[in-house]
């Protein structure tokens, strides 16, 4: 178990939500924050979201438990006047709250962030919203799938010759609850200089923006509207479309070993891939016939790239990814294998960093891994994973806790 003090050791984080909010506080908690739940009574629908999982306690959604232990849990209706009333006087007593729009209306963030701040002036109020506020999709509705979709993603994802597709996780809100506990923790570090806390708007669909890289740059610069590519896809100065994702003999490799750029490295790599080829007898004259990686690799013809494919392809299906991956590593090939997600559990570079930590839940009858130890902070090291609360299993102790006249 973790004996040193984590960063935000004594921070106090109050959070209603659901998948993206629950996300910023397990990034908060993960740092050592109290993180308190605050749902209605019977808990959040959340924790109802599908898929479920068979529990001692019953069916419940397995997003919500990856995203949720090491947390507590207070039931209360925020929408009463009495309420209202004692969680604005819980506000007092907290830091950060963190809320998202399938929890809350942007109604009842307001009426609840007026009394908390009212409360509390330090306090800062986090809400991850669709759009963000104060444009003309504020009050739109959205899902993940809307939200890759309007912030070009689908369109990145894919097979050229077929529509867009979404990735299959929700990406959208993950990644919007992470820039909210990062967004939440600068706006803490300006309370803890100042005194004065603030709102922090969060916006999915800008989120996502972020994560199309050097695309948006590409469209500004190069005047190039990219397309999408799945295991095939053209890259930007090819005339050709070229091959990324490979078969092994027992799984796949992300590897492009001739075309799109990559300099001194990419022929090197192409160089050492081709001699091990002819030691294991595959020396087709299409291998060495072009200049593949060179300043003629943007003249060749889709046919001598389709020829030089099916060779290399041939030769990669003889080996096992393993293989493949040991000797690139020794000569510098430029090639990755694919992990499943058996794959992630079973990679020796996880074990080695740590990132799984096991998680034992009486209660539900689950003793599982969880990948929680995704940084490592050498003097305040992330807290130890702990069950997911029960819903309102700290109400009692929480407002039993706090000064005479704060919740009473």
């Amino acid at each position: 178990m973790t004996a040193a003090k984590q960063a935000l050791s004594g921070v106090r984080v109050l959070e209603l939500s659901a998948l993206a909010g629950a996300v910023a506080g397990r990034v908060l908690a993960d740092l050592g924050a109290e993180v308190i739940k605050v749902e209605p009574e019977g808990g959040e629908a959340f924790r109802r979201s599908e898929p479920t999982v068979p529990t001692s306690l019953g069916e419940e959604s397995g997003a919500w438990l990856a995203f949720n232990h090491g947390k507590k849990s207070v039931t209360l209706d925020v929408d009463t006047d009495a309420g209202l009333d004692t969680f604005a006087r819980l506000c007092a007593t907290a830091d950060i709250v963190v809320t998202d729009w399938e929890r809350l209306s942007i109604a009842q963030m307001d009426r609840l962030g007026t009394a908390a701040r009212a409360a509390n002036p330090a306090l800062v109020w986090t809400e991850i919203l669709p759009f963000g506020r104060g444009a003309p999709y504020q009050d739109y509705a959205a899902t993940d799938t809307t939200l890759q979709a309007l912030g070009g993603h689908l369109y990145l994802n894919g097979d050229v010759d077929r529509p867009p597709v979404r990735i299959s996780l929700p990406v959208g809100l993950i990644q919007g609850g992470a820039e909210a506990a990062s967004a939440a923790l600068m706006a803490y570090y300006h309370s803890l200089k100042t005194g004065e806390g603030q709102r922090v708007d969060i916006s999915v669909q800008e989120c996502i923006v972020w994560t199309l890289l050097n695309s948006t740059m590409a469209w500004q610069i190069l005047g190039l509207n990219e397309m999408r590519g799945g295991a095939i896809r053209k890259e930007r100065a090819n005339r050709f479309f070229t091959r990324l994702v490979w078969e092994t003999q027992d799984g796949y490799i992300f590897f492009g070993p001739v075309g799109g750029g990559g300099g001194a490295a990419r022929i090197k790599s192409y160089e050492a891939l081709v001699n091990w080829m002819n030691e294991d007898g595959f020396n087709d004259p299409i291998l060495t016939k072009n200049d593949w990686n060179g300043d003629g690799q943007f003249f060749i013809s889709q046919d001598d790239y389709d020829a030089v494919t099916a060779v290399i392809m041939a030769f990669i299906k003889t080996k096992t990814t393993e293989e493949l991956m040991e000797r690139a590593v020794r000569e510098r090939i430029l090639l990755a294998p694919i992990s499943s997600v058996a794959g992630v559990f079973e990679n020796r570079q996880f074990r080695a960093r740590g990132l799984f930590r096991k998680l034992d839940d009486p209660a539900r009858g689950l003793s599982v891994e969880l990948p929680s130890h995704w940084a490592n902070l050498s003097a305040t090291p992330l807290a130890d994973p702990h069950p997911a609360p029960a819903p309102g299993a700290d109400t009692d102790a929480i407002l039993a806790m706090e000064p005479e006249g704060s919740l009473t």
